[in-house]
């Protein structure tokens, strides 16, 4: 009966052939070997392969890099591979201070016998079992602690909405109800005489109510932002069909001002589970902030494929780009997501409904990035598990940068919005 091979990977890259031969002959039964001849070939082995590889082995002496320089690229694209450093007697101080600097897990001198080297490959890959089994806790931790902060910040929210629901609703009933009947009592005021400049009346009266329609969608949109329960997804939605449909909708507007709404949606992209209402909602606003704060003549690209990380996991990605200016050189992208920022500056731009997105993509599982562009535009990439009982790796990442010690645990804020 064939043994089961380590689930784990193991590099070794030596310029003697002849040592990766006796290397591979003596342990290919029990793992899955990569080996090369120089640094640079093992770095790229080390990029494609990603985290299957736990284990790193290298020599210290090689044309082009170092063992010691091969390693310290590696613990910056893989912080958790073990790196062991095989040496002659004569790299004695190189692999100590390798050792030292937490570049090597381990040192190993040449030659080295194929039982003790055994031993060392079982030991350094429990080790690395050990690492990601702490780094699924510390992830499960941070998950935690970042649907905390946000369900602090959209509860919040939801109790400044409810809030403005109660009091400026009422108000907002009066007002119209003046508005409405204003022209009607004014010509009463003046003995039923028609009013010498009607214009007037109908521009003001139009202007007044929009402005009340406006404040009663901004309400809506905020209690949407501030509904923080996990959403079902149990409806099954055609991403191509929704923004084709979402696109056809607001047509005129777009024409109006002579917008260009590319879709590139790939076809390996299936049919995605969502809270149906949640998720056209957001596309909606997604389309309705890029038609906003837009100008003349500018352009939106919206594209969407599949992608698959190292555990397997799928992942559609929905990346929107356009060249819309700015308000200002000292605004980041970070700042789109605030419910009280306003891109484009115009009075009738809502900056809550770019926070009712990020929140619907992370009731989904998601999670939402943005940056500027250069000279102008902007770029947000989207990420939704196509599995609804998985989660992204925004976690992790939270965690990674508020455990940082450059002063990150003074952005929670800005980490959490």
């Amino acid at each position: 009966m064939t043994p089961l091979l380590s689930p784990h990977h193991i590099l070794y890259v030596d310029d003697e052939e002849r040592a990766l031969h006796y290397f591979r002959q003596c342990f290919e039964d029990e793992y899955v070997i990569h080996t090369a001849t120089n640094a640079a070939d093992g770095y790229k082995l080390l990029e494609t392969h990603g985290a299957r590889i736990g284990m790193l082995l290298t020599d210290q002496r090689m044309p082009g890099e170092s063992g010691v320089e091969l390693m310290d690229r590696a613990r910056r694209l893989q912080p958790n591979v073990i790196r062991i450093l095989v040496t002659a007697y004569t790299d004695y101080e190189s692999a100590v201070k390798a050792v030292n600097e937490g570049r090597a897990w381990r040192y190993l001198h040449k030659p080295i016998g194929p039982e003790k080297l055994g031993e060392v490959l079982k030991e350094g890959l429990e080790a690395y079992q050990a690492l990601l089994d702490r780094d699924k806790f510390l992830r499960e931790k941070a998950g935690n602690l970042r649907t905390q902060l946000m369900t602090d910040k959209v509860m919040g929210m939801g109790i400044m909405a409810e809030g403005l629901n109660h009091h400026i609703r009422n108000a907002l009933t009066v007002v119209r109800a003046f508005i409405d009947l204003a022209p009607m009592k004014l010509m009463e005021e003046i003995d039923a005489r028609y009013p010498k400049d009607p214009s007037f009346w109908i521009e003001m009266q139009g202007q007044a109510q929009s402005q009340i329609d406006r404040i009663q969608s901004l309400l809506t949109n905020l209690a949407h932002a501030s509904y923080a329960k996990k959403l079902k997804r149990e409806d099954e939605l055609n991403l191509l069909a929704e923004l084709e449909e979402t696109r056809a909708q607001h047509l005129q507007h777009i024409q109006d001002k002579k917008l260009r709404i590319d879709l590139q949606i790939k076809s390996d992209v299936p049919l995605l589970l969502v809270h149906g209402e949640r998720f056209r909602q957001m596309l909606r606003l997604l389309f309705i902030e890029e038609i906003t704060h837009l100008h003349e003549g500018d352009f939106v690209l919206i594209k969407a494929h599949v992608e698959k990380d190292a555990q397997g996991d799928e992942f559609v990605i929905i990346e929107l780009a356009d060249n819309g200016a700015w308000g200002g050189p000292q605004d980041v992208a970070a700042n789109l997501f605030d419910p009280f920022y306003t891109r484009s500056r115009k009075p009738d731009d809502f900056g809550v409904n770019m926070m009712a997105c990020y929140v619907t993509l992370h009731l989904h599982g998601g999670s939402v990035t943005a940056r500027r562009l250069e000279p102008g535009g902007m770029e947000m990439v989207m990420r939704m598990p196509l599995d609804p009982n998985k989660n992204t790796k925004e976690a992790e990442d939270f965690l990674r940068r508020s455990m940082g010690h450059d002063g990150e645990l003074g952005k929670l804020g800005e980490l959490a919005a």
